[in-house]
């Protein structure tokens, strides 16, 4: 786990992830919600991108017959962590950007 395909493919997750902000932004002013709007948006785009992220690395452990245990889910969430910490401002952005759209 951790290899440079699993972090390229985690990667493009996260970017699918992140191609739904404005979606996420039009679901959330439509509804006139009384909170913070980007707080609100950044939390559905990690929730999103942990989901789908950890579900296929499990899938891939799953299919390799690898064990899944504190370990191997320690690493897959540091994986995890790591990417979507190395794209933070870019999320940010696309945020701000989707919200003054």
């Amino acid at each position: 786990m951790g290899t440079i395909e699993d972090k390229k493919e985690i990667q493009t997750l996260l970017d699918i992830v992140v191609n739904q902000i404005p979606s996420y932004t039009n679901m959330v002013n439509s509804e006139h919600w009384d909170i913070r709007l980007d707080d609100c948006i950044f939390g559905m785009v990690y929730h999103s991108f942990v989901a789908k992220a950890t579900n296929y690395l499990n899938n891939k452990l799953t299919d390799n017959k690898q064990e899944i245990n504190a370990e191997s889910t320690f690493q897959m969430m540091n994986l995890i962590s790591e990417v979507f910490n190395d794209k933070l401002v870019d999320i940010k952005q696309e945020i701000v950007s989707a919200l003054n759209s």
